[in-house]
């Protein structure tokens, strides 16, 4: 009896280790096809619900009848081991033997134990087989646009090249809410009957939906259809459609073309499209190409449009003061009179000239001109270096051991280089804009080291010199003063040192002969006012009194004709005048005999 149960143990031996060995290997993959459904139906939730709801169902059977096996094979194990322990391992085995023999008995038949070994076998095909069959199956992405489907892509990116060929073709409108279009997309298997399309069929497929949705109007004509509300009121209430031509954001007129305007402005542009200039470009904004509703009475011809933009219109001109100039030479160069100019509005580093006939007329004073300009101004703008001076210092020492009024040169002065990359704008051919892009001091200046004696004076500079001498004169000096007339000779019975030149306020005073400047004395200065005292280079003294400002300064070197201030009255003086003198071993001598007008 024994041995007819022996065969029966031992496959039930063998299957409850087949089961502790399925159990385990069916917690991996169990835990395995878990995180796989998880990520599964993270991308489509729908498909994902369906088959972990079908995994769990096919995997309950065969995990329970496996745990409840895994857990007997335990207990035998255990029973075993403590067996071993105390009567040793060949008593504990055929003690083990005899209670899978009553074991076997207690089940009834050979069968039963069959289905229990071959039932959880099964599961595990089973299970492999459902696996098998959801990995090695195709998927595609299923594009639902408005609420209907209108095709399967391979992937997301495949929609959004869609996407934009949709909207280079169409423009539409959010209206209300009306108009928006918006896509879903949800992963579904792949049958026999499914096809996978690309972007330009599925943009088609959209394209046929927005048409169905919004009453079947043609695809390309959405953008007249889906006008806003506002700007369809404006239609209705006597607008029409045309091209405004507007100049700084101001209308100027609309007209049904604008292929001649652009061919004028182009035309204009033209001359200076030499590939000189890096951009070109208008002084005003010029908008002419987009289409809108305007009123009925602002549309006009082209030809009208193109003679405002092509005509003149006033607009202010400035002239920049220069070395040498007068109001009568700028009225002149200008075509206008002094009375004209006197009245233009003007400024100096940013301050107002209030009287401009009455100031001093400063080099760099800008004066403002009205004149006619074309109402259109090309501009251009190209890259330049440019070159500039850096004037040097000038340092002047006093000493004690040189006569006073002489000077002494220790160390010439040298004017540094400056070199800068601008971007220049050009108005007409006129450079009005620079904007610098880069400075570089290539040489730095050398600053010019004078001393000035402080001992003895010298008798050639003695303000009260009592002895006039009329005879000597040279008659090369340059005449000091631009223009004017001599109001008061020398001595004229009251000890008159000099002559006097009449000049209106701020007539340029230039230098009569070369030489150096040995005195320049501001306020009172013992009834002189501001005055520059000259050490010329033929032995005499030049001096140029009552000067409303000084231009050169004490130690300058000044060329003959060059600028050294400006006519005044100051000190002693009544009305605007020049006092000049001419000296030389502490004796006057007659100006007039040295100048020549």
């Amino acid at each position: 009896m024994a041995n007819d149960h022996k065969p029966a143990a031992v496959i039930e031996s063998v299957g409850h280790l087949v089961c502790r060995t399925a159990g385990i290997s069916a917690g991996y993959a169990a835990h395995i096809l878990r995180s796989a459904l998880s990520a599964v139906k993270r991308s489509s939730a729908p498909f994902g619900q369906d088959i972990t709801v079908f995994f769990k169902k096919a995997a309950s059977v065969p995990v329970t009848f496996i745990k409840s096996k895994k857990e007997n094979v335990s207990e035998v194990s255990t029973r075993f081991k403590r067996r071993s322990k105390i009567f040793g391992i060949r008593r504990a085995a055929v003690m083990q033997w005899k209670e899978h023999r009553l074991a076997v008995k207690r089940k009834g038949s050979g069968f039963a134990n069959a289905v229990d070994i071959l039932f959880p076998a099964a599961s595990i095909c089973l299970l492999a087989f459902c696996v098998n069959s959801v990995m090695s199956r195709d998927y595609g992405v299923a594009v639902e646009y408005d609420g209907a489907q209108v095709g399967v892509v391979s992937g997301e990116d495949v929609l959004g090249e869609a996407q934009c060929v949709v909207a280079d073709r169409i423009k539409y409108y959010d209206v209300e809410g009306d108009y928006y279009v918006t896509a879903a997309l949800a992963i579904t298997p792949l049958t026999s009957n499914d096809s996978v399309i690309d972007e330009a069929a599925l943009a088609e497929n959209m394209e046929g939906r927005i048409s169905e949705k919004y009453d079947e109007k043609p695809v390309m004509e959405m953008a007249d259809a889906a006008v806003p509300a506002a700007e369809e009121a404006e239609f209705e209430s006597g607008k029409v459609k045309a091209y405004a031509v507007r100049v700084d954001g101001e209308l100027i007129g609309a007209v049904e073309n604008y292929d001649q305007i652009e061919n004028v402005l182009d035309s204009i542009k033209a001359p200076y499209d030499s590939g000189e200039y890096e951009e070109i470009t208008f002084d005003k904004d010029v908008e002419y190409d987009l289409e809108e509703y305007v009123d009925e009475s602002d549309i006009v011809s082209e030809s009208s449009v193109l003679k405002t933009l092509t005509g003149v219109e006033s607009a202010p001109e400035y002239y920049e003061v220069q070395p040498g100039d007068n109001l009568w030479k700028i009225a002149e160069s200008k075509g206008m009179t002094l009375s004209d100019l006197s009245s233009c509005y003007a400024t100096y580093n940013g301050q107002v000239v209030d009287d401009l006939e009455h100031q001093v007329l400063r080099v760099g004073t800008l004066i403002q001109i009205e004149s006619e300009v074309p109402y259109l101004q090309v501009e251009c703008k190209k890259e330049q270096t440019f070159r500039k001076e850096i004037p040097y210092e000038s340092i002047t020492i006093e000493d004690s051991t040189i006569p006073a009024g002489q000077v002494v040169v220790d160390t010439e002065g040298q004017n540094g280089e400056q070199r800068s990359r601008a971007l220049v704008t050009y108005r007409e051919g006129t450079a009005v804009r620079k904007r610098t892009l880069e400075t570089v001091v290539v040489t730095e200046p050398v600053s010019e080291i004078i001393r000035v004696g402080t001992g003895t004076s010298d008798p050639a500079i003695n303000y009260n010199a009592p002895e006039f001498i009329s005879e000597g004169g040279t008659g090369d000096y340059f005449w000091p003063v631009d223009g004017g007339y001599i109001s008061s000779h020398q001595g004229d019975g009251r000890g008159h040192k000099g002559i006097d030149i009449a000049a209106p306020y701020g007539t340029p005073i230039y230098a009569a002969a070369s030489g150096v400047v040995t005195d320049a004395g501001t306020g009172w200065n013992s009834g002189y006012g501001n005055c520059l005292v000259i050490q010329n280079d033929d032995g005499n003294v030049t001096v140029y009194a009552h000067q409303a400002e000084l231009v050169a300064q004490l130690g300058d070197t000044v060329e003959k004709g060059q600028l050294i201030g400006y006519v005044g009255s100051t000190g002693d003086s009544t009305g605007n005048h020049l006092h000049f003198e001419v000296r030389k071993d502490g004796k006057y001598y007659d100006p007039e005999l040295y100048v020549s007008q």
